[in-house]
């Protein structure tokens, strides 16, 4: 039998009986409301108790409510940005020749606006490596072109063995590297148009016969599937702390160089990891191929012309990447142009971005019931749009998430104690949540690593109609598969940055005893 898979139900940690204690804070106030409500009423005070009555009522359904997937008390702070975000008019953004910034700034807009480029030169002396330093977060950022072989057609065994040699992957990633630097990780696939048509390629450049009928046939098979025919890019991003390295930074010399020497040594040990894991990589992207699948993100329209140059795939012969090489086009974006001409958000659901609007969705609730490996394929395989799925994880360290285990497990003994003193139902879902504890508590026993992580689709389109088309298949895939998507209203141009971006941004840093 093929490996199954199940996800932890979402974290209830900080919760009594289910309620977070904002929504506990909420409804004692919202009872403190009411009985000097019923003090003033019995005092003759018609008026102000009313007034009291209301707000009880008020503070009480906005503790309890839920809409479009987040408690009341959750849309608070997002609502309170935006607002304030679109009275200051940096709801917004032009780049290109009316950017402030210039030399090695990338000019992109939010939070993503710090990052400037870093060029790493390989032990081969000639191979360059694009790495993105962010100055305000002090972190170095690096992505690894990757593919995979089918895993669907793949008989159980060698499923379950690739994915068994995943999951070492992983734990090295979160122990060996994330003890000396990675702070987290992602996994980005993008499906974009094949604009080069590989299908017709491969048949022009490996067919023996070519008068037969079966070649004609599969010609004009390839022809009619060239503008619905797309292609997956697959990064692997990483993301290091520079003050976790700065004594090797110091005795390296303390320059820009010496941050690429220390990096450089760990993307070799990143990338011999991922390839015995099954992986196939093309290397770590230079600067100009990494600008080029920023590029095309931000502008869709030019994603023909920058693979016409090679920009975001390996060139192999007889590629239109080959034929850009030879009439002497360098292949890929000029670094400082991988940012968008102009961006802004539009109401509270779409980013109007150069030739393109997205929609970016959070999946809050991963399946319940056990799953196969094979449970995302749908994403990628149906629909013909434009889409971007990133998973983004962040190893917790091993103490930490022994705390956190045991905190998990005394919060949900509680729970139990206080519902049998209480008389209350214990739920299906509850006792999953405490199955779940339990798993987790043997699975870091058993020296896995815990992750926090988060999973986010962008959907791209070039109108609004088609948008909402997309955007609902996406949702019916998802739901087919178990999980609980939620469009991040008034969140779209952080959540662009974070989901469509091969950035590994999204996830707040660790912060105390929480993880």
């Amino acid at each position: 039998m093929s490996a199954r898979f199940t996800f932890p139900p979402r974290s209830t940690r900080g919760a009594v009986l289910g309620f977070t204690w904002s929504q506990i804070g909420g409804v004692v106030v919202g009872l403190i409301c009411a009985m000097i409500g019923i003090n003033l009423l019995a005092a003759g005070h018609k008026w102000p108790a009313f007034t009291m009555f209301g707000a009880a009522v008020l503070l009480i359904v906005l503790a309890l409510l839920r809409l479009k997937g987040r408690r009341i008390t959750e849309w608070l702070p997002v609502i309170a940005g935006a607002l304030v975000q679109k009275t200051t008019r940096q709801d917004r953004y032009r780049g290109g020749i009316f950017a402030a910034n210039g030399g090695d700034l990338l000019d992109l807009p939010g939070a993503a606006a710090g990052y400037r480029w870093l060029t790493a030169v390989a032990t081969d002396g000639v191979t360059q490596i694009g790495l993105l330093h962010h100055r305000a977060e002090k972190t170095v950022t690096a992505a690894l072109a990757c593919t995979g072989a089918n895993f669907v057609l793949a008989d159980p065994a060698d499923q379950t063995r690739r994915l068994t040699d995943w999951a070492q992957a992983l734990n090295i990633l979160g122990s060996e590297y994330a003890d000396s630097g990675l702070v987290r990780w992602s996994l980005s696939t993008r499906t974009v148009p094949d604009t080069g048509n590989r299908a017709q390629r491969y048949l022009a450049t490996r067919a023996v016969e070519t008068s037969s009928i079966a070649y004609r046939s599969l010609a004009e098979l390839t022809a009619a599937a060239a503008p619905t025919g797309q292609r997956h890019d697959t990064f692997l991003v990483v993301a290091f702390d520079i003050a976790r390295m700065s004594g090797e930074i110091d005795a390296a010399g303390g320059t820009d160089a010496a941050v690429g020497v220390v990096i450089l040594e760990r993307l070799a040990g990143i990338a011999a990891t991922v390839a015995e894991a099954g992986l196939t990589t093309h290397g770590w992207l230079s600067p100009r191929r990494y600008a080029a699948v920023l590029r095309t993100q931000w502008d869709p329209a030019d994603q023909e012309a920058v693979d016409l140059r090679g920009g975001t795939t390996a060139g192999h012969a007889g590629t239109p990447a080959e034929a850009a090489a030879a009439a002497g086009v360098a292949p890929g974006v000029e670094p400082r142009l991988a940012g968008p001409l102009a961006a802004e958000t539009v109401g509270w659901d779409t980013y109007r971005h150069d030739s393109g609007l997205s929609r970016t969705l959070w999946v809050a609730q991963m399946p319940r019931q056990p799953v196969g490996g094979t449970w995302l394929t749908p994403l990628y395989t149906r629909g013909s749009g434009r889409r971007t799925v990133t998973l983004t994880a962040q190893p917790v360290p091993a103490a930490l998430a022994q705390l956190a285990a045991r905190r998990d497990q005394v919060a949900t003994a509680g729970d139990e104690v206080t519902k049998r003193k209480l008389r209350l139902v214990r739920t299906a879902r509850e006792d999953e949540e405490a199955k779940a504890v339990l798993q987790i508590d043997r699975e870091q026993a058993a020296g896995h690593v815990r992750y926090r992580y988060q999973l986010l689709i962008t959907v791209t389109a070039d109108s609004p109609d088609e948008l909402d088309r997309h955007t609902r298949a996406a949702k019916r895939v998802l739901s087919r598969a178990g999980c609980e998507a939620v469009t991040l209203y008034g969140e779209q141009d952080q959540a662009f940055a974070a989901g469509a971006l091969p950035l590994g941004r999204g996830l707040k840093p660790l912060r105390g005893w929480s993880a």
